[in-house]
């Protein structure tokens, strides 16, 4: 039993600190890229797409929930008994999006489920994919909800781009950063 509380404690503390973190970073990418938007929920810039990524690579199920009650969190003031479901199905691409990206490319032999043979090239394939997934989610989900005001084939292209160059400006500013935390951590030991 207390095995079992341990485990629920830990990923309750891994959705929140997930659900934080995108959502500050969310709200971070408002301000400095709000000016680059596409429209309302597409910008060319989506640095949070980034950290969906990394929350998703490392921390598997329990970021992919944390990412989904963020996007539930920054639509709370939208939210009414008819936004509900739309607010949840965009929650649910968001968390879960890159999450099947991993399974995926981990049943093709793609990537390993402990990252350790992670290369610069696996990376990229899981950042086009999951870009690319994520765009035509959401695109589907928009279209599904609201036919007549969606545009699907239009709105498709910026938010895939905008979540390439987000995660790729993430990852890469992460992998620059990565020898000086490293020296950080390895001078406090």
């Amino acid at each position: 039993m207390i095995r079992w509380s341990s485990v629920a404690i830990q990923w309750a503390l891994m959705v929140l600190i997930s659900a934080f973190l995108f959502a500050e970073f969310f709200r971070l990418n408002e301000h400095l890229f709000g000016f680059l938007q596409h429209n309302h929920d597409i910008n060319w810039i989506f640095l949070p797409a980034g950290f969906r990524v990394l929350l998703v690579l490392v921390l598997g199920v329990p970021g992919a929930l944390g990412i989904g009650a963020a996007s539930l969190w920054l639509n709370i003031e939208r939210l009414d008994n008819t936004t509900l479901p739309f607010i949840l199905a965009t929650g649910l691409a968001s968390g879960f999006g890159p999450w099947c990206v991993k399974h995926f490319m981990q049943k093709r032999g793609l990537l390993s489920p402990d990252l350790t043979d992670i290369s610069s090239s696996s990376l990229l394939q899981f950042v086009l994919l999951y870009a690319a997934f994520n765009a035509i989610c959401h695109q589907l989900i928009f279209w599904g909800f609201s036919p007549e005001s969606s545009r699907p084939w239009l709105d498709v292209w910026p938010m895939f781009v905008g979540d390439l160059v987000g995660a790729l400006a993430v990852l890469y500013t992460f992998k620059l950063r990565l020898p000086w935390l490293r020296g950080l951590f390895q001078s406090r030991a």
